[in-house]
């Protein structure tokens, strides 16, 4: 008996040690949901997030094109300072430089992004300034029928880019590599309003104010936020997939192949998943299931609403059926007569149990 005794010991140490592994995986898979970097890179840059396929240092992003520096906590990729770094829709955010000129010379501002692309449908191209044009490349000037300010007849408008003293246009796809220029085509305002300005920036970032015709320059940073477009490689998902150590998209991933303006492909979390999906099954932080009946905002849900219903997590979903003793009624959960029966006989089982534990427990004593 006394054997006996040690069977159960090790029993209860294991079941012990069985619930506190299930404890520190749960702990350890909540520390790594927030994971965005490779293992042992820095995944902040000052309080701007790193994710990869980006990176910092060797090793820690996912081509030489994603390279990333941190000079004095301001992440930079090549000459420009990077504000925001998306991986959900290609995107991020970078500083551009104004382009200016304060008499009759015409200025440019170069800008190289590498393999990616000013985004055409979230910058416009902005020219201030009287008597002012701008352009990008070779591209047509705007600014002749537009810039004119005639200020004893027209005045220029709080907010309007309407073509008193700013004017403003769409900007053709696929930039990679552009300058913009500003210059003046007459003389009649140089001394009331003698410089003028152009650039390229983010669609919502700017409002006019008739004051930026006197010094728009020095009224702000110098530079505007102009959002860049950015896609891994150069083909659609099906070819890329074909090569496996340089495909990108981690495990639970949908590949998504980009337009002919933007060449290339994105990687997203399938439905039902969340994390990086850039991130491999090796490291932490790539795309897992989430577990949607932790969430609370699930009792606004038809059928996990119900007071007779339990949620149960599934592989990148979940489902919410009827309790035990209940069954499907329309969008309704109602008592299951025919349950009664079976409910019987477990509570018989459950007496008969808990008797032969009692009854096992008096004979151990006895024993002894």
């Amino acid at each position: 008996m006394a054997s006996l005794h040690v069977l159960l010991k090790y029993f209860h140490c294991l079941v012990l040690l069985l619930c506190l592994q299930l404890a520190s995986a749960e702990i350890r898979s909540n520390s790594t949901s927030g994971v965005i970097a490779k293992p042992y890179c820095p995944d902040r840059c000052g309080n701007i997030s790193i994710p990869y396929p980006f990176g910092i240092g060797r090793g820690c992003f996912v081509n030489k094109f994603f390279e990333l520096t941190c000079n004095n906590s301001v992440p930079m990729i090549g000459s420009l300072k990077v504000t925001n770094l998306a991986v959900d829709d290609g995107q991020m955010t970078v500083e551009s430089i104004i382009a200016s000129t304060c008499n009759s010379t015409t200025f440019f501002v170069n800008t190289y992004l590498g393999t990616f692309t000013v985004s055409a449908t979230k910058n416009k191209l902005i020219s201030i300034g009287c008597d002012t044009m701008a352009a990008i490349n070779d591209y047509p000037p705007i600014g002749f029928n537009c810039s004119n300010c005639n200020f004893k007849k027209n005045v220029a408008i709080d907010g309007a880019c309407d073509g008193m003293g700013c004017c403003e246009t769409s900007i053709p796809p696929r930039l990679s590599s552009y300058n913009v220029s500003v210059g003046r085509f007459g003389e009649n305002s140089i001394y009331d309003n003698p410089c003028s300005y152009a650039f390229i920036a983010e669609n919502s970032s700017f409002q006019f104010s008739p004051s930026y015709l006197q010094d728009f320059k020095n009224k702000g940073t110098g530079v505007v936020p102009l959002v860049v477009d950015w896609t891994i490689g150069f083909v659609t998902c099906d070819i890329a997939a074909t090569d496996k150590t340089s495909y990108a998209c981690g495990p639970n991933t949908l590949c998504e192949s980009c337009n002919s303006n933007t060449p290339g492909y994105l990687c997203k979390c399938k439905p039902g998943f969340e994390g990086n999906p850039y991130l491999s099954s090796s490291t932490v932080g790539h795309c897992k299931d989430i577990n949607e009946c932790v969430d609370k905002n699930l009792i606004h849900d038809e059928r996990c609403g119900r007071p007779e219903s339990i949620c149960f997590n599934t592989e990148g979903g979940y489902d919410c059926p009827c309790k035990e003793g209940f069954k499907e009624y329309g969008t309704k959960c109602i008592l299951d007569k025919r349950a009664g029966y079976h409910d019987k006989i477990a509570a018989g089982m459950k007496i008969c149990g808990i008797h032969f534990i009692v009854f096992s427990n008096s004979l151990c004593k006895i024993t002894n």
